[in-house]
């Protein structure tokens, strides 16, 4: 029972292995996330960048607490 499990765990490290580079991310809507947009007129991924990308990256660098400054003993 032992060796059908290592067999197994080896045939799946293996398959990974041969599976290749990870593909992009996508959104729910199948457009890679970063470098394409939907187009609900023409119902496909365009290439662009979302209107909501810069709000996004500024809301998260405000949220950010400030550095605490050292203090000396």
């Amino acid at each position: 029972m032992r060796l059908v499990v290592v067999v197994f765990g080896a045939l799946a490290l293996a398959g990974l292995a041969v599976s290749g580079p990870a593909s992009a991310a996508k959104t729910k809507m199948g457009c890679e996330r970063g470098k394409q947009v939907w187009n609900a007129t023409s119902g496909q991924c365009v290439a662009g960048k979302s209107k909501y990308a810069a709000m996004s990256r500024s809301k998260s660098a405000a949220k950010k607490p400030a550095p605490k400054a050292e203090t000396k003993k």
